[in-house]
C-alpha cells in the first residue's frame, strides 16, 4: 500500500507504530494497523504476542547489530566436542499472515486448555504452600500448548518488558524445575528462619522428608535438606556486564532454550553441582542467565554468537592483543570460552559440571585471575588515592572554612571595636557639648545674676538708720558672718523688709574691686524696679526663691532658718526681734561644697541649681 495514499491520522499511527517497532517494514505495519482498526496500541500488542518482526532486516549478517567483543579462543578446551550433541538453533521470523492465522487455533486452545490450567494453578499453589517442587512433564507442559514463537519480540505474558523481572521469572522457574535454591536465597531463608525461631522461642524444624521430582535432597551441614543454584545477578544483560567491567569479574553467561532436549539435563545436574557452585563462590564468579524466549537472553545470545544450547560463555576483561608493536591499550570485555552443547556424558560433554570444573580451574582461572587482580589492584590504587585526595581536599576545605570563620570573626570584633570607639567618640563629643553648654549657662547666669547684685546694691539695699531716727521703726543691729570668713555688722529698721536684708547679704558678694559707682539705676533687661520687679525675675527665672539667692541666713543660736518672703518686716521675724547674728551658707553645688565657702564670690552660684542640699558650719 502506497504511504502517501494515507490519511494525516494514519500517517501519525504509522510513524509511531515504526519507532515501537525500530524501523520496521511499512507494509507489514500497515497491514497490523489495518487489522486493528489503526489502533497503535493493540497493533504493538498484537507484534509482541505473535512475534510480527518489529524491523527490517538491513543486511544479509544475522549478527549486524550486535555488540563488538573480543573473542579469546586461545585455550577453548572442550569446544571441540560441541558438534556432537548440540543441534543448532536457527531463529525463525514469522510472518504477519502466519502470525494472524495462528489467532484462531490459539483461541480454540485456550478455550479447551483453561479447565487444565485451572486444575494446574490449584495443585501449583498447593504444592507451593507445603514447599513440594511441582512437577514439570518434560518436553510436554501445559505451556507448550500455547503459541510462543522465538525471538526478542516474543512472549504475550510480558516476557519482553522489565530486564529484571524477567531475570527474576526464569530464576524462580528454574528453582521450582530442579527443586533447587539459590546459594544467597537459601541464606536469607536460614537467617530469616533463626530470627523467626530465637523470637517466638521453638526450636528449629529438622531436616525434611519430601523430595522433589529431581531426587532426594542434599543434607547441607545440618540446618536443612536442599540443593542449591548459583546466585544469578537479578538485571538486564547489559547491567551484568557493566558490573564485570566495573568490578574486573569473571562473568558466567548461562543460556538455555526450552526447545533443546539436552536443556532439562543440563539445568538438573550442571547448575545444580555442588562443585561448581563451590568454586564459582569461591572465586567470585558473576553469573547471569535467561532463556532465549526472552528479548534479554535472545540479545545476549546475538551478541556472545551462541548457536547451540546450553550455552555457557565466560567474559572478562583482557588487554586488547595488538597486530604490531604498538603499545598496549586499555583492557576490554573478552568472551574468554564458549561450552556449547550436551550436558552428559557427565564426564566429557562440553557443558557437563565435570567438564566446566576443569576447564575453569586448569586454563580459564590460572590464565584470567592474575591480569584481573592486577586490574582490582590498579582499581584499589586508584580509590585509595581519590580517597586520599577527597581527605586532603576535605581538610583544605575545612582550614579553609576555618580561616574564614576566624577571620569574619577578627573582622566582626574589628567592626565592633570601631563602632564602640566611634560611640565612644560621639558620648564624648556630647558630653563636652553638654559641659560646655553649662558652662556658658553658668557664665551668663553668673552674668545675669551680678548684674541684679549691683542693682540690688543700689536700688534696694537700705542705708543704715541715723540715730534718733524713728520713721524706719526700731532699730536693730545684724551681725553676719560670711562664708569666706568675713564679719559685717549692720543696722536696720524694723519697718525695713527680709527682702532689704537679703539684699544686702548678696551685694556682699559683688567683687571688692567692682565699686558701686557703676551700679545700674534699674534692673536689668528693662525689668521692673522695686521689690515687684525682684519677684517678678524670680518667677520668670523658673527657679525657687532659694535656688535664684544661692544662699541661705540661719541664726546662730538658737539655729534657726530666716527664710526669705517678699514685703515681710524684719520686725515680723521673731527670730530677729531685737537683732541677732546670721550665718550665711551658699548652696552645696559641685564647687561650693570642695572650697568651703572659701572661694571667690563670682564662683558661688556655679551649680547652686542642681542640688538643695546645704553646707552647714560645724
Amino acid at each position: 500500500m502506497d504511504v502517501d495514499a494515507l490519511s494525516a491520522t494514519q500517517k501519525e499511527a504509522l510513524a509511531q507504530l515504526q519507532a515501537i517497532m525500530d524501523g520496521g517494514d511499512a507494509d507489514v505495519a500497515i497491514g497490523v494497523l489495518e487489522s486493528v482498526d489503526w489502533d497503535v496500541q493493540r497493533a504493538a500488542n498484537l507484534i509482541f504476542e505473535n512475534g510480527i518482526p518489529p524491523t527490517k532486516p538491513r543486511s544479509p549478517s544475522p549478527v549486524s547489530h550486535i555488540e563488538e567483543f573480543d573473542i579469546d579462543d586461545s585455550s577453548q578446551g572442550l569446544l571441540g566436542n560441541n558438534s556432537r550433541g548440540g543441534r543448532e538453533f536457527r531463529r525463525v521470523h514469522p510472518s504477519s499472515s502466519g502470525a494472524l492465522s495462528a489467532r484462531p487455533l490459539r483461541a480454540i486452545l485456550a478455550v479447551l486448555t483453561l479447565p487444565l490450567r485451572l486444575l494446574t494453578s490449584v495443585l501449583r499453589f498447593i504444592f507451593r504452600i507445603l514447599r513440594i517442587p511441582f512437577p514439570q512433564f518434560v518436553p510436554f507442559t501445559w505451556s507448550s500448548l500455547q503459541y510462543r514463537p522465538l525471538g526478542p519480540g516474543s512472549g504475550g505474558d510480558g516476557r519482553a518488558l522489565d530486564p529484571r523481572a524477567q531475570a527474576e521469572r526464569w530464576v524462580r522457574a528454574l528453582e521450582e524445575e530442579t527443586g533447587a535454591v539459590c546459594v544467597g536465597r537459601a541464606g536469607a531463608r536460614r537467617a530469616e528462619a533463626k530470627a523467626g525461631s530465637v523470637a517466638s522461642g521453638a526450636d528449629v524444624a529438622g531436616p525434611s522428608s519430601l523430595t522433589s521430582r529431581a531426587g532426594a535432597y542434599e543434607e547441607d551441614g545440618g540446618e536443612g535438606v536442599t540443593k542449591f543454584l548459583p546466585d544469578f545477578f537479578l538485571g538486564s544483560y547489559e547491567e551484568f556486564v557493566r558490573t564485570c567491567e566495573r568490578g574486573a569479574k569473571i562473568g558466567c553467561v548461562v543460556l538455555v532454550s526450552e526447545e533443546h532436549d539436552d536443556v532439562p539435563e543440563f539445568k538438573r545436574g550442571t547448575l545444580t553441582d555442588p562443585t561448581l557452585i563451590k568454586l564459582i563462590q569461591d572465586n567470585d564468579i558473576l553469573v547471569w542467565g535467561g532463556d532465549i524466549r526472552d528479548r534479554e537472553a535472545w540479545s545476549a545470545a546475538q551478541k556472545l554468537q551462541a548457536t547451540t544450547y546450553p550455552s555457557v560463555a565466560f567474559i572478562a576483561l583482557q588487554q586488547r592483543r595488538l597486530g604490531g608493536s604498538g603499545s598496549s591499550s586499555a583492557p576490554v570485555l573478552t568472551v574468554l570460552s564458549r561450552q556449547q552443547g550436551p550436558s552428559v556424558p557427565s564426564t566429557s560433554a562440553p557443558t557437563a559440571a565435570q567438564s566446566l570444573v576443569t576447564h575453569l580451574t586448569e586454563q580459564l582461572l590460572p590464565r584470567v585471575t592474575p591480569f584481573l587482580a592486577k586490574i582490582r589492584a590498579q582499581a584499589a590504587e586508584r580509590e585509595r588515592e581519590r580517597q586520599l585526595r577527597a581527605e586532603q581536599d576535605r581538610a583544605f576545605e575545612e582550614s579553609r572554612q576555618k580561616d574564614k570563620e576566624r577571620i569574619e570573626q577578627r573582622q566582626s570584633e574589628e567592626r565592633r571595636a570601631q563602632q564602640e570607639q566611634r560611640r565612644q567618640i560621639e558620648a564624648e563629643a556630647r558630653a563636652r557639648d553638654e559641659a560646655r553648654a553649662k558652662e556658658e549657662a553658668r557664665h551668663a547666669w553668673e552674668a545675669h545674676r551680678m548684674e541684679w547684685r549691683k542693682y540690688l546694691r543700689r536700688g534696694l539695699v537700705m542705708r543704715e538708720p541715723r540715730p534718733g531716727e524713728t520713721g524706719r521703726g526700731k532699730t536693730m543691729r545684724i551681725g553676719l558672718r560670711m562664708p569666706d570668713g568675713r564679719r559685717s555688722v549692720r543696722f536696720f529698721g524694723e519697718g525695713d523688709t527680709l527682702t532689704a536684708l537679703y539684699a544686702y547679704v548678696d551685694s556682699m558678694f559683688v567683687p571688692k574691686e567692682v565699686p558701686d559707682k557703676g551700679d545700674p539705676l534699674g534692673p536689668p533687661e528693662n525689668g521692673e524696679p522695686g521689690e515687684a520687679g525682684l519677684v517678678k525675675e524670680i518667677e520668670r527665672s523658673g527657679r525657687a526663691p532659694e535656688k535664684w539667692w544661692a544662699f541661705k541666713l540661719w541664726l546662730a543660736y538658737p539655729r534657726k532658718e530666716v527664710v526669705w518672703e517678699p514685703a515681710r518686716r524684719l520686725g515680723d521675724v521673731e527670730a530677729l526681734r531685737g537683732g541677732g547674728q546670721l550665718v550665711v551658707e551658699l548652696g552645696a553645688g559641685a564647687e561650693s561644697a570642695k572650697a568651703k565657702g572659701k572661694q571667690r564670690a563670682s564662683d558661688v552660684l556655679a551649680g547652686g541649681e542642681d542640688d538643695d542640699g546645704y553646707e552647714t558650719e560645724e
